[in-house]
């Protein structure tokens, strides 16, 4: 006669996920004035909004109170946007089996055949994971894109308008400028 025995295995993993998301794009800027003037006027409209110098290049970045980073080369025009985030995660499963005394010698097959559907549950659990945690990032990133396109744009205009400027004071003597920001006109009267 056999008895009946549970075989139970308990497996766990215990790991840091992280995923990123990014986003490139180029700023369209009229080339009013030389590349070299056109890059250090948005060098100088970007230090005015919060951007730093980046160690490694020569291009600006600022990070965002809502995790995001954005990086922009004046010299090429290129802005790129990243959402990054991490998490630890923890997680832990138990598989168990029942097994008879005449399948004693099997035990440690059972066991291991256990032990490896814990291991692919436990993969699967953190794929999962790594999935929400990546949908978090491309989520984070589509809602700054709204805001960061608006205040691009006033960048774009206020660079646009400093080098028509500087491009009318090198054509003639400037007698009349009016500029409303609000509604982005400038309007230069020059006399040759």
């Amino acid at each position: 006669m056999s008895r009946a025995y549970r075989i139970q295995i308990t497996e766990s993993l215990n790991q840091t996920v992280s995923s990123q998301d990014s986003i490139c794009t180029d700023l369209e800027l009229l080339g009013i004035l030389p590349q070299e003037e056109m890059s250090e006027l948005l060098r100088l409209e970007l230090e005015k909004r919060g951007f730093e110098q980046s160690n490694d290049s020569g291009s600006l970045v600022r990070n965002n109170n809502d995790g995001t980073i954005i990086e922009i080369d004046p010299c090429e025009g290129t802005v790129t946007i990243r959402s990054e985030s991490s998490k630890a995660v923890s997680l832990e499963t138990s598989k168990s089996q029942i097994g008879y005394d005449d399948l004693g010698p099997f035990k440690k097959e059972i066991e291991e055949k256990l032990r490896k559907e814990a291991q692919t549950k436990l993969k699967n659990e953190l794929k999962e994971e790594e999935n929400q945690l990546q949908k978090e990032a491309t989520d984070q990133l589509e809602k700054s894109l709204g805001d960061l396109k608006q205040e691009l744009n006033q960048i774009v205009n206020r660079v646009t308008a400093e080098a028509l400027k500087k491009k009318a004071a090198q054509l003639g003597s400037i007698k009349e400028m009016t500029e409303d920001p609000q509604a982005g006109t400038l309007t230069i009267k020059l006399e040759l």
